[in-house]
């Protein structure tokens, strides 16, 4: 199990395991975004998928049972981050949109902001190594090695 991609000129990814946010950035509103449960699913057959969320909306449990991932209840960014750094920072790949994905997207060996529907904080993107339009095009260009070493290659 486990993602492995070789970037030109860079490290090599070893990824085992995908964190992501989950209001604004699987969810729209509290409501899966529709295309994410499969492509999500079709990750969980190489990575370990963990959702994490303050679950403003209490859609958490429908929406880690939709997906087939573990979610986890946390109450700051801190708490997101010290989730990367316990399943192991230079194996994660994490995907947020907002302020409190920050230090998370900061933590991971890839992070991944996007854009979606509820915005995108300036500190994510900023923290982020890649920012996407959506969470359907973070999770394909991790489903496609060769995207994501086209956008990570220096």
């Amino acid at each position: 199990m486990g993602l492995r991609v070789e970037i030109p000129g860079s490290a090599r990814l070893e990824l085992e395991h995908l964190v992501l946010d989950v209001n604004g950035t699987i969810t729209d509103r509290g409501a899966l975004i529709d295309g994410a449960a499969e492509r999500l699913r079709r990750l969980s057959e190489a990575l370990g998928v963990h959702l994490l969320s303050a679950d403003t909306f209490g859609t958490l449990d429908e929406v880690s049972s939709a997906v087939g991932a573990e979610g986890a209840l946390v109450a700051s960014g801190a708490d997101k981050r010290r989730v990367v750094l316990a399943l192991g920072s230079s194996t994660c790949a994490a995907v947020g949109d907002g302020v409190n994905d920050t230090a998370m997207l900061e933590a991971a060996a890839v992070g991944i902001a996007v854009i979606g529907r509820e915005g995108g904080a300036g500190t994510a993107m900023r923290a982020a190594d890649v920012v996407c339009n959506s969470i359907l095009d973070a999770l394909d260009l991790l489903l496609d090695e060769r995207a994501l070493r086209a956008t990570l290659r220096p």
